[in-house]
């Protein structure tokens, strides 16, 4: 009965909601629930909990747990919510959520790892936020600091009595438009990493603006989290209007004049064809800014492209994964390499520059799917990036969950239980592999640096120099990742968007991403 008497018969300590983020100081999520509570008219005290680093996560220390504290006392707080988005953060989730409680506070968990593992987390929290919160949220937190039941309420689960209660969720909001942009604007933030404390929003002033134009997705990739079906009704696929992102952009760039370039976060930009057009039209006049979007080779056509080029794109972010046979086999995505390599060719011939997103450390994966992807990134034009990921075991994608049902995995092995996140979610070359994989890995980053002839690199796959041991491989792929880093840096720099976060985040010379 925790929940209940924490809810239902508690007094509120304090008048404001503190909302605490842990390891992500860009958490829109965070910033856009606080924007619709303080829409209802309750202070909201946002606190950024640590920052993310590239492959080397640090617990928080009893110091910085005590100064959280701090925060909260100081600022009045009496109800905290929690946002757990990334599965591997669930033991430190704890940690801070036990402090606080012990500290007469309640607490509520939101984020995709509470809504696919309520179970494992209901334990350490009084109550849970499931699925999309941007209503039940706020109408939770009114009800609680009001004094009005909130078991009723669509999307709370709870623990009582040992067990798991959950309310149905409520349907999605169809209108996106109705939900306020996020706050970057309030002084009620504060961000606490490394025994630091500011005060003030961490991303009021950064050089690239991140926004979304829809939710959702078409695809059903079996390692992605969009494999899941919460059971909400509604569209899986929604857009905001083109007058809402526009809106939205002219406000932060009235507020924020650093902002140089504009990131797309959708998970595949532009499906809807009409909005497209509309957008291609009006985001050259009524913004300008150059952006970046992901994309994918299915959706690529002419049209397609003659339209991102022409409202302003220059950074397309396309996933491709493996080769043809882990793709369709594994992964279940529907692009074939035909498909593919026609929307490199048309992206390529429209000047746009292409990251592509590839994943590797798949299970079963031969030597031969491991070529066919190496020959394809040899062929494709220069110059391009590639951002090399670690499959992940996320808990509730169709994958894990048919390996855990089949015994194939256990769920020791699946993020929560797990944190590879914290050590190898991009991939450096320093994470223990087998020879054979850390030899072919080695190749694959020669060649995406482009300090290396393509040729040269081919010709040493094609005889298997140095397969059985690699070590010197590894040095030059480094070497050249190095290179290319200080590339990039020094064109951040020209352009004004290398930011001491970006360095504090990604600059690791003992686990250097591939790029």
């Amino acid at each position: 009965m925790r929940y209940v008497r924490a809810m239902l018969d508690g007094s509120p300590r304090g008048p404001a909601l503190a909302l605490v983020s842990l390891y992500d100081i860009e958490n829109n999520a965070i910033r856009q629930l606080a924007a619709g509570v303080r829409a209802t008219g309750r202070r909201v005290v946002e606190i950024y909990f640590k920052d993310w680093k590239n492959n080397h996560l640090e617990d928080p220390t009893d110091y910085e747990l005590s100064q959280l504290l701090d925060i909260l006392r100081d600022e009045g707080v009496g109800l905290v919510g929690v946002s757990l988005r990334a599965s591997a953060y669930e033991r430190v989730a704890g940690m801070v959520t036990a402090r606080i409680r012990q500290a007469g506070l309640p607490v509520v968990l939101g984020g995709w790892h509470v809504t696919v593992r309520p179970e494992r987390v209901m334990g350490i929290c009084d109550a849970m936020v499931l699925g999309e919160a941007d209503a039940s949220f706020p109408e939770l937190v009114s009800a609680y600091f009001e004094g009005r039941p909130t078991r009723a309420i669509k999307g709370i689960a709870w623990e009582e009595d040992g067990k798991l209660h959950k309310n149905p969720l409520p349907a999605l909001i169809e209108d996106l438009d109705v939900i306020p942009w996020r706050d970057y604007d309030s002084p009620d933030k504060w961000v606490l990493s490394r025994g630091d404390i500011h005060r003030g929003d961490p991303m009021a002033d950064d050089p690239l603006y991140q926004v979304l134009c829809s939710h959702g997705c078409v695809q059903k990739c079996s390692f992605c989290h969009n494999s899941f079906d919460t059971g909400a009704e509604g569209s899986r696929l929604r857009f905001r209007s083109v007058d809402s992102v526009l809106a939205e952009l002219e406000e932060r760039r009235r507020v924020n004049p650093h902002i140089r370039r504009v990131r797309f976060d959708d998970e595949i930009f532009g499906l809807s064809r009409a909005w497209l057009r509309e957008f291609a039209e009006r985001y050259p006049v009524e913004v300008g800014l150059p952006f970046d979007i992901l994309t994918e080779p299915t959706v690529v056509n002419d049209e397609y492209v003659e339209l991102v080029k022409k409202a302003g794109a220059r950074v397309v972010h396309m996933g491709i994964q493996s080769n043809e046979n882990v793709n369709r086999e594994q992964l279940e995505r529907r692009a074939d390499r035909k498909t593919t390599r026609r929307a490199v060719r048309l992206l390529s011939e429209a000047g746009l520059f292409i990251r592509y997103l590839c994943m590797v450390d798949v299970p079963n994966t031969t030597p031969e799917d491991q070529e066919s992807l190496f020959r394809f990134l040899a062929e494709v034009p220069r110059p391009y990036d590639l951002y090399l990921f670690s499959l992940t075991w996320f808990p509730g994608s169709k994958m894990v969950e048919d390996m855990i049902e089949s015994g194939a995995l256990h769920e020791s092995q699946v993020e929560g239980a797990a944190t590879k996140t914290f050590s190898q979610y991009r991939v450096d070359l320093g994470w223990p592999r087998a020879n054979d994989d850390l030899w072919w890995l080695a190749l694959v980053v020669l060649l995406s640096s482009q300090t290396v002839p393509s040729s040269i690199v081919t010709k040493i796959m094609e005889r298997r120099m140095l397969y059985d041991r690699p070590r010197p491989l590894v040095i030059a792929a480094d070497v050249a990742t190095l290179a290319k880093t200080v590339r990039v840096a020094a064109r951040m720099v020209r352009e004004g968007e290398l930011t001491g976060t970006l360095i504090r985040r990604w600059w690791n010379p003992q686990q250097m991403i591939t790029m």
